[in-house]
This record gives C-alpha cells, structure tokens and sequence, in this order.
C-alpha cells in the first residue's frame, strides 16, 4: 500500500502546547514533534518550528487542521507556494530509500514515523528559507548592479538596516532548525532506524541545502557592511562640507561687517 505525504510550513513558530489544546478530543502520540492521531490511520506531525506532515495527505482534512493551528499562532500565514511530498509504501520486503519514496516492510513504527515526518519537516523549512534568501538577493542585486555601473548608489539607512534584520532572523531560523538534524535517540538502538534516517538525510540533501543558503547569507552580509560603510562615509564627507561652508560663511559674514563698520 502507497501513502502519500506532504509538509506545509506556516511563516511562524507554533507553540505545541497551545496546539495540543485544540485537538483534545484526539490521541496523542508523541509530544515534539506533536503526533495527533486523527482515527483511520491518519496522523498530523506538527513541529515548533513551522513545518505541518501530513501522514496520508487529504486536502479537506488538512484544512481543518490548518484551521485549528492558526488560532494558536501570532502571524497565522500559511506559506502556499512551499511545499514538499514523500511516498511511503509498506507493501515491500525491505526497507529502502528512493528517490522521493521509502519502502517500508510492513506498517511503520512510531520512531518510522518521526524520523521520515521529522526530515521531510525540516526539508519544506530549508525550501522557505531558500525562496526568501534568493528573493532578498533579487531585491538587493539592482542597488550592486547601479553602483558597479554608475559608481553611486541610491539607496536609504532603512533599507539596509532592514536587511541587517533580514539576515539576522533568517541565520537565526537556520540555526534553529540546525539543532534538529542531530540524529534521535532511536538511531542508536536500532540498525534499521539509522540507515532510514541516514538514507533520507542524504536524499533530502539537508546540509548541501543549509551551506548555500549560508553562502548566500555571507553574500548579502558582506554586500550590505559594505554599503552601509560607503554610506556612512559619504554622509560623513557631507558633514565635513557643512561645516567648512559654515566657517566660510561665518568668515565672509564677518570680513563684510568688518568693511561696513
């Protein structure tokens, strides 16, 4: 049997506790990452960083869900154009990791389900992060391309404080999710559970994933210091110019009294 999987990320971290709260009338089984049993074989994992795995996915029922998150959250966007699938079949004698798929011998155990729902998590999280990454670096690619052309640059104090902030919450999120790829204590009492975890880290390509987004992040950090200081040194020349035209006024102001007295 083929079940089809699919992860959804909300733009804001979720409080797990207050999400427990909304579905009360149905068993939990694991506390973080949330597993809620919905009857029928149907899970929902829910992480603290965002990411939501449908375990099958159904559109309908995943509205619901959706519905019941987004009272708990501050900013309750859900971020549509991110999304990411995985095919488990339990109908195999072995366990493999395919490309998008993973074969299963027989219905998966609780710590299957965490590691598979738990990396496919943390993939849909590294896809956000890389959409607003590449789209900081689109918005910033003009003000790097007038100043190699025009020798100037228009651009304000705010904006390039805002990337400042820009940069700092998204290596922030980066390192946040980082700590999630140690590998679970499962892993280490049991063969089978750390080749599967082994084998969809590599398929995901987490780190490769994370150290271009990181590379694009020194890109962006080294581009705006070194904006801002260009900036800082042209409104410092324009201090320097006030005040010698100050003195020159104050001086033609005096010789000018000086000769009408």
């Amino acid at each position: 049997m083929r079940v089809s999987l699919r992860a959804w990320y909300f733009s804001s971290t979720v409080d797990l506790k207050k999400v427990r709260e909304r579905f009360m009338e149905f068993p939990v089984l694991h506390a973080d990452p949330l597993i809620i049993d919905l009857a029928q074989g149907r899970r929902v994992i829910i992480t603290n960083f965002g990411a939501v795995v449908f375990w099958p996915f159904d559109e309908a029922l995943a509205r619901l869900v959706v519905g019941r998150i987004r009272e708990t959250l501050d900013d309750p966007t859900l971020v549509e154009e991110v999304e990411d699938r995985l095919q488990v079949d339990v109908s195999h004698e072995q366990q493999k990791v395919l490309f998008n798929e993973v074969w299963l011998p027989g219905e998966p155990s609780l710590d299957q389900v965490r590691i598979i729902a738990n990396l496919l998590a943390q993939s849909v999280a590294l896809e956000y992060l890389e959409r607003e990454v590449d789209a900081a670096l689109q918005r910033f690619l003009p003000y790097l391309r007038e100043l190699h052309e025009n020798g100037r640059v228009r651009i304000s104090t705010r904006k390039i404080l805002r990337m400042i902030g820009f940069l700092g919450q998204t290596r922030h999120a980066v390192l946040a999710n980082l700590t999630l790829f140690d590998k679970p204590d499962a892993t280490w009492e049991s063969e089978s559970l750390e080749q599967l975890y082994k084998s969809l880290f590599d398929m995901f390509d987490l780190p490769e994933r994370q150290e271009a987004i990181e590379r694009k992040l020194q890109f962006l950090a080294d581009s705006t210091s070194n904006l801002f200081d260009f900036l800082s040194t042209r409104n410092s020349l324009r201090l320097e110019w006030v005040v010698v035209i100050l003195i020159a006024m104050e001086l033609v102001a005096f010789v000018l009294y000086e000769v009408w007295r």
